[in-house]
């Protein structure tokens, strides 16, 4: 039982991941809420941090009040699969289980603007 559950949520990682590398983000704006966003949506810490440091914010500061294409930051991640951002910023995103088609995955182009 113990190997299903570990095959199970390494599979929903690797799928989510494969979404996230499907997925090219564009700002609509040079805001630093955009900013923000797409540095959270590039899924990895360092640019997130540098980001942060950037616009002078800690990671509390945004927890609540950064909106990404009106959704919260664990909104947008668990849309997006964005596992690494996620964690660096200790959200609670909870799991889904889906089956997807890899092979009929197409590149996906998703335009954001964050918060004023």
């Amino acid at each position: 039982m113990k190997v299903i559950a570990a095959a199970l949520v390494s599979a929903t990682l690797l799928a989510s991941a494969n979404a996230s590398a499907d997925t090219q983000f564009v700002a609509l704006d040079n805001s630093p809420g955009t900013e923000l966003c797409i540095a959270f949506a590039s899924n990895k810490p360092l640019e997130l941090k540098k980001a942060l440091n950037n616009n002078r914010v800690k990671k509390f500061q945004i927890d609540d009040k950064l909106t990404c294409n009106d959704m919260t930051l664990a909104q947008f991640a668990t849309v997006y699969g964005l596992n690494r951002t996620s964690n660096f910023m200790n959200l609670d995103v909870s799991t889904s289980t889906s089956i997807k088609d890899l092979a009929m995955a197409k590149k996906e182009l998703v335009y954001i603007s964050g918060s004023k």
